[in-house]
């Protein structure tokens, strides 16, 4: 896997961009709002341009982010059926990440219907599959946290709460702030000690 690529810029386009690496030149797609960003740099100093590398059958393409959050959004509107590497990318740029997830946090049909490609229906399936996927927070950087790994290393704490009658979003977002405020401890102890500690403070917090 390609994770990023660090150069400099040799061209940029409005959904594209080549990027000279130790004399090998790459050409890498991008969204809209990714070229805005990478446009505003200068083109004397180095960058680093995130990638995901995507093999099909009819061709090999490399993908660009200017960031963790792009590229993760990229990643998780690839597991909604119907939406390829492709239409992710059209949805990114589009729509901002921190704009796209405040509009599947607040169910915003409406918002989401307006990106091309995107009906009512595709709508409402992006809203099922990735509301409680991609997360707000007020904290992390552009306001939009991505909760795959916590989802995967305290699924049984999550699903725990939820089976309570807890709002999962909900349980993410008080997760993602209760482990930010207990690290020092948390990483003193192993995982199952770890679910033991922090599930009666999300008790506490969530009641």
């Amino acid at each position: 896997m390609i994770n990023a690529l660090n150069g400099f810029l040799v061209s940029i386009d409005q959904n594209s961009l080549i990027i000279n690496v130790n004399g090998m030149e790459f050409f890498v797609e991008i969204s809209t709002q990714a070229a805005s960003y990478f446009s505003s740099l200068s083109r004397d100093k180095e960058v680093r341009v995130l990638t995901k590398y995507v093999v099909r059958e009819d061709a090999a393409l490399l993908f660009g982010f200017k960031d963790s959050f792009e590229r993760d959004c990229f990643n998780q509107l690839q597991t909604v059926p119907g939406i390829g590497a492709k239409q992710a990318l059209k949805i990114l740029s589009a729509i901002s990440v921190n704009d796209f997830i405040k509009a599947l946090d607040q169910r915003d049909i409406s918002t989401l219907s307006r990106i091309p490609g995107i009906g009512a229906k595709s709508a409402q399936k992006l809203i099922l599959m990735l509301r409680d996927t991609l997360v707000i927070t007020d904290d992390s950087p552009s306001g939009v946290e991505n909760v795959e790994k916590s989802n995967k290393m305290w699924a049984d704490v999550v699903d725990s709460l939820a089976g309570m009658g807890f709002d999962k979003k909900q349980v993410y977002k008080t997760l993602d702030k209760v482990l930010k405020d207990e690290s020092e401890k948390i990483k003193k102890m192993s995982h199952n000690e770890a679910e033991s500690y922090i599930f009666p403070i999300l008790l506490r917090r969530l009641s």
